[in-house]
């Protein structure tokens, strides 16, 4: 189609022809071609600013299109570096495209592609199988003692052809770490459990033996089989309190009490077994010291250290400092007893861990106290740790938040 200057100017050239045919006379023949100058010229202007507003306005959209692309890029670059797990895609000549900072902290070299011999060997060979095997998988590798799951997606272009493959290296030791809680904590349960129903199974066959008649051995395996369906019911019911505590299904009853007071009315009520042990108590609280918690459950925690220095602590101290700061208040309970040794230290707080099975047992506990008391300290969202030194002691310190 013609454009409208093109028309105009073709119309214009025939009405002066016509005109000069017309009139056949030379002034206006010159006219004409006089008139046909100035609209080429004014013409040719008109498209040459035309052209130059079109280049012009070319310009500036690849100039927003190239700031719009290095947005983007930045922007992805960003997303990618904001993923918390190494992540890397490999092109399909083996080169590293796109990686983030965490997968440059993993193989702790400036490499290039997966044929770099300087990349650690396990990694070097997961990033060998996923480029060359071009498939799928999800496979799990320990790397400097962290636990890492590898996801591997191959790419695809057009016309199904292979376009290199991205890897994710996924952190899973806090998850390999409770798995492995978990495991040995049903063997655990299982172990304590059957310990005390074995030891009522074999006296009750005892007992209903035929021709059985020792009034002596059935007065002491009755108060045996009492004594382990106590400790039954008692794991049982622990079982279960720390099942609700770690679940935060526990209403805490907190009231303002005071800490001297309180640490007094436990020292009575365990002064027979103090009394037997030969254990000195001594409570270093402000008399005006006051706590906010719930009273019933901060019992429990602190009768659980009691018995623990009763156990190990007999002609010995037990030294209560209470202090107060930053709106917190911090307990040490602190015993001279036989302490803990180094390796035993890390999974004192683990359910059914026993420092010393067969005392721990002996004096019918659970095996979940320690437990039990650090889910309840963590409930009142404050903290409990340990120190201790073989033949030395053991000190418990014990945070809790008062804002």
């Amino acid at each position: 189609m013609l454009r409208k200057e093109n028309s105009f100017q073709i119309v214009v050239f025939a009405f002066f022809s016509i005109l000069a045919l017309m009139v056949r006379n030379t002034a206006t023949i010159v006219l004409l071609i006089a008139c046909q100058i100035i609209i080429w010229i004014v013409n040719h202007y008109k498209q040459n600013d035309a052209l130059h507003f079109a280049k012009k306005k070319a310009e500036i959209e690849k100039v927003e299109a190239n700031v719009r692309a290095d947005d983007a890029f930045d922007k992805l670059v960003k997303l990618i570096n904001a993923i918390p797990s190494p992540l890397v895609y490999i092109n399909q000549k083996g080169d590293f495209e796109v990686s983030n900072q965490y997968f440059d902290q993993l193989i702790e070299i400036e490499s290039k592609d997966v044929y770099d011999v300087h990349i650690d060997s396990p990694i070097r060979q997961i990033l060998l199988d996923a480029f060359l095997n071009e498939k799928q998988f999800v496979r799990q590798f320990n790397y400097k003692d962290i636990d890492f799951q590898v996801l591997s997606i191959p790419l695809v272009a057009e016309g199904n052809r292979y376009n290199g493959c991205m890897l994710i290296f996924q952190d899973v030791t806090r998850v390999v770490e409770g798995e492995k809680m978990q495991k040995r904590f049903i063997a655990d349960a299982s172990h304590e459990l059957r310990t005390p129903i074995t030891s009522i199974k074999g006296m009750i066959e005892i007992l209903t033996r035929e021709g059985f008649d020792d009034k002596e051995t059935e007065v002491e395996f009755l108060g045996q089989i009492k004594k382990e369906n106590n400790r039954l019911d008692k794991i049982v019911e622990d079982l279960l309190l720390q099942s609700k505590l770690r679940a935060n299904q526990v209403y805490l009853e907190k009231t303002v009490f005071n800490l001297k007071q309180f640490f007094d009315g436990l020292v009575y009520e365990r002064r027979q077994e103090l009394h037997q042990a030969n254990i000195e108590v001594v409570i270093n609280c402000a008399s005006n010291l006051e706590v906010q918690a719930d009273q019933f459950r901060l019992s429990q925690v602190f009768l659980n250290l009691f018995n623990n220095a009763i156990n190990y602590a007999e002609n010995g101290k037990i030294q209560i400092n209470c202090s107060t700061g930053n709106h917190k208040v911090t307990i040490e309970f602190i015993d001279d007893g036989t302490g803990v040794k180094p390796e035993i230290l890390p999974h004192l707080f683990e359910r059914f861990y026993r420092g010393q099975t067969s005392r721990a047992r002996d004096s019918g506990g659970s095996g979940l106290g320690l437990a039990i008391s650090k889910s309840i300290i963590e409930a009142h969202e404050g903290t409990i740790s340990v120190t201790s030194k073989e033949n030395e002691g053991t000190t418990f310190t014990i945070e809790l938040n008062q804002e």
